[in-house]
């Protein structure tokens, strides 16, 4: 009696620790995929941004009078935006943001008839601390289109532009003189990338149950 007993209690012991030793099957790998992302959902990248072509043409005004006989080479001279830059229906450049353009040569009318030198180069516009670089510094010539009309002014400079020289040169006899205020065309040097605005959630209008009566 005491010996089935025992052995009772050890089939059972045996049988337990089998059960103990079942372990789980490994999950598939699609599911835990699956799982991961439920609980790491993936962020929204966003829109995409908008994108300033380099050589897109942009309108610029000259803030200080230059000339061959007043100026330096290697001078700095503040320039400012004078029309807005529109990508998309969206301003990215602001009219009325400042920079600098640069004397790259000067040299005043000599005796003897020699000519007056002034060579100008559109650097840079600052936009928020950051810096805008620009090329293609010219100034308007007869039958030119500066400031054309339109939601977004690609092309605001015609197609003459394709032809401009990098720098302004001014050549001539006598002194030659450049006013503050003197409108002049350039070209964005680089790509330049801009975040686009997120959009305005639409409002909707709740009239209460007493309003309506």
């Amino acid at each position: 009696m005491y010996l089935t007993v025992l052995a009772l209690l050890l089939q059972t012991t045996s049988a337990a620790d089998q059960t103990a030793a079942v372990t789980l099957p490994d999950m598939p790998a699609e599911a835990a995929a699956l799982g991961s992302a439920s609980a790491n959902p993936a962020s929204d990248p966003g829109p995409a941004p908008l994108l300033l072509p380099k050589a897109h043409p942009i309108v610029i005004a000259i803030d200080k009078e230059l000339g061959s006989k007043i100026s330096q080479t290697g001078e700095v001279f503040p320039i400012r935006l004078a029309r807005s830059v529109v990508i998309d229906g969206v301003e990215v450049l602001p009219a009325g943001i400042v920079g600098e353009g640069q004397v790259v040569h000067a040299k005043k009318a000599g005796l003897g008839g020699a000519a007056g030198e002034l060579i100008l180069a559109a650097r840079y516009l600052d936009h928020g601390g950051r810096r805008i670089e620009l090329r293609s510094f010219r100034f308007p010539e007869a039958g030119d289109v500066v400031l054309a009309k339109g939601q977004d002014n690609i092309g605001a400079v015609n197609a003459t532009m394709a032809l401009a020289s990098p720098l302004a040169i001014f050549i001539g006899g006598g002194n030659t003189n450049v006013p503050p205020g003197t409108i002049a065309s350039a070209k964005i040097r680089n790509d330049e990338a801009f975040d686009r605005p997120a959009p305005t959630p639409a409002t909707t209008e709740v009239q209460s149950e007493e309003g309506s009566e």
